[in-house]
């Protein structure tokens, strides 16, 4: 089907067509959709409002300005589905590698960002004012695009690096059980409060028993126990900043860590520019615990002792970060990328020679620890 405002195929709208039963022969799944079907009833309140729907398609900022002046659009709940769809193919037509898909309500998209239409047609009725905000995001998207294409071309068919651990298992201490109630009396479930559902809105403002963490204390000591006895690594304590626990390890290959101890977090330092603070997020709306954001840290600790850090900078036209953690025990690589921390230019060019000098930037494994003569 073909359109009148969009040059393209016009097609249904992404798990549309999902309940069809079909009894003919098997045919290829339908390639991604870039304007869907469904927009005419707002069109036709274009050109009832005397403009014109193919000039308000290829100008968005015109675009918007019509859809805030128009806020009848949101009485009907069909024309605000329509005004969507057609807001949703004006995104895809400023942006051509931009498809529809459903996950689960209807957005428009590529791999770096993907717009549900519904919520931006909301947003340009409540919050017409933020139309240039918008407008950096378009012009910013292509960049996005080609950078994450550069990234996953580095990170593609790269093979597993040879893990070497030291011979002793380490071994979490037994963490403390304690409860925390509400402000109700209720025992709050960390880790399964809100059943797989969503939780509350004010849940992400709010953080209630961050004491909860305390047991990451006990990991520290275990994982930098763990290490030191199974690796060649000096290890010192320093005071971080306001009084927090500071701790260096520093093997003569690999890549050395820093831990601060500092509130309910650990700030994890390793290599040239790899940081992490774990749990990254304390608010009740994450619902961490102190034993999943200890399986992050022996994971993150673990990995780097024995070799399974990759570290890139710069990176692609934007001198972008890469890092890239492979670990222990089969749970496989984890990939960032992104802005490198803001440093001092001569600072960033200390770190930028240190990880040419590595092989595609992996850092060693730390060399281990001889064991004791009989």
């Amino acid at each position: 089907m073909t359109s009148d405002v969009f040059p393209g195929p016009v097609g249904a709208p992404p798990g549309a067509a999902s309940a069809i039963l079909s009894f003919g022969p098997l045919t290829a799944a339908p390639g991604p959709v870039r304007f869907v079907e469904g927009f005419e009833s707002f069109a036709d309140l274009v050109e009832r409002e005397g403009a014109v729907p193919t000039e308000l398609a290829e100008d968005f900022p015109a675009l918007w300005r019509f859809i805030a002046e128009h806020p009848i659009i949101a009485d009907s709940a069909a024309l605000a589905e329509s005004a969507a769809r057609f807001l949703g193919n004006a995104i895809a037509l400023a942006h051509p590698a931009a498809t529809w898909r459903a996950t689960p309500d209807l957005e428009v998209g590529t791999n770096t960002r993907s717009i549900p239409v519904a919520g931006l047609l909301q947003g340009i009725l409540a919050h017409p004012e933020r139309l240039d905000d918008f407008r950096e995001m378009l012009a910013s998207w292509e960049q996005d695009d080609l950078d994450d294409q550069e990234m996953q071309a580095l990170t593609r068919d790269l093979p597993e690096p040879a893990l070497i651990v030291p011979p002793v298992d380490y071994r979490r201490p037994t963490l403390p059980r304690r409860e925390y109630a509400d402000d109700e009396g209720r025992i709050i479930r960390y880790g399964s409060r809100w059943a797989g559902g969503a939780p509350p809105e004010d849940a992400y403002s709010r953080e209630s028993h961050p004491e909860r963490f305390e047991p990451l204390r006990l990991v520290v000591d275990a994982l930098v126990d763990h290490l030191r006895s199974g690796y060649e690594t000096e290890v010192r304590e320093e005071g971080g900043p306001e009084g927090a626990r500071r701790i260096v390890l520093e093997p003569p290959t690999g890549a050395p860590i820093a831990l601060t101890v500092t509130g309910p977090c650990v700030e994890v330092e390793a290599g040239a520019l790899f940081r992490a603070i774990i749990p990254s997020c304390t608010c009740d709306a994450c619902d961490e615990t102190a034993e999943s954001a200890a399986d992050e840290l022996e994971r993150t600790l673990l990995a780097v002792a024995a070799g399974g850090l990759r570290e890139r900078f710069p990176v692609g036209r934007r001198a972008w970060q890469l890092t890239q953690l492979v670990s222990l025990g089969g749970e496989g690589r984890s990939s960032s990328s992104g802005p490198a921390p803001e440093l001092p230019e001569e600072v960033r060019e200390q770190k930028a020679a240190v990880l040419r000098d590595l092989d595609d930037g992996w850092w060693p494994a730390w060399p281990l620890r001889a064991a004791p003569s009989a």
